[in-house]
């Protein structure tokens, strides 16, 4: 029998694939616990539909990707800071901060990139002046890397 799930299952399959299992194991195991629902011709023609739409979105998303990356490794994302007299920093630019600013120049550029798209791991940064990080673009296989420059100055 082909069903739908509607959760991820171990070892049988992942939410929202369209998978074939005995008439006994939906009736008795899937169906009960809305594991599953069973998949009719039209649910099946639907099903299909999407994951060739999803298949195109993957190969526009990697091709912008390709283009975007030199404009990110040109472009110079600025913070600012507050800073003492003696120019003690007194707070840091976080993960999220430089995250969110990404984001909406991905956003900007197109709008099927966006905060799902930037994988950053990197401590908060503390000090004035210009920064190199390295980013992840991309979603599972069509993961790109590349470096950005963060710039952080003085609060005036």
């Amino acid at each position: 029998m082909k069903v739908l799930l509607l959760s991820s299952i171990p070892k049988i399959g992942q939410k929202g694939e369209l998978i074939t299992v005995s008439d006994g194991y939906a009736k008795n195991a899937l169906f009960p616990k809305k594991l599953a629902v069973a998949a009719t011709p039209g649910m099946i023609h639907d099903w299909e539909e999407k994951k060739q739409k999803e298949a195109i979105q993957k190969e526009e998303r990697k091709e912008i990707i390709k283009k975007i990356i030199p404009e990110i490794q040109k472009h110079i994302f600025a913070f600012t800071v507050k800073t003492g007299k003696t120019s003690e920093v007194f707070t840091s630019i976080h993960q999220e901060e430089i995250q969110n600013a990404l984001a909406q120049f991905l956003m900007a550029q197109s709008k099927l990139l966006g905060n799902e798209d930037i994988h950053l791991e990197l401590k908060p940064i503390k000090e004035l002046g210009d920064h190199e990080i390295q980013i992840r673009i991309g979603r599972e296989e069509h993961i790109q890397k590349t470096y950005t420059h963060i710039q952080i100055n003085a609060e005036k």
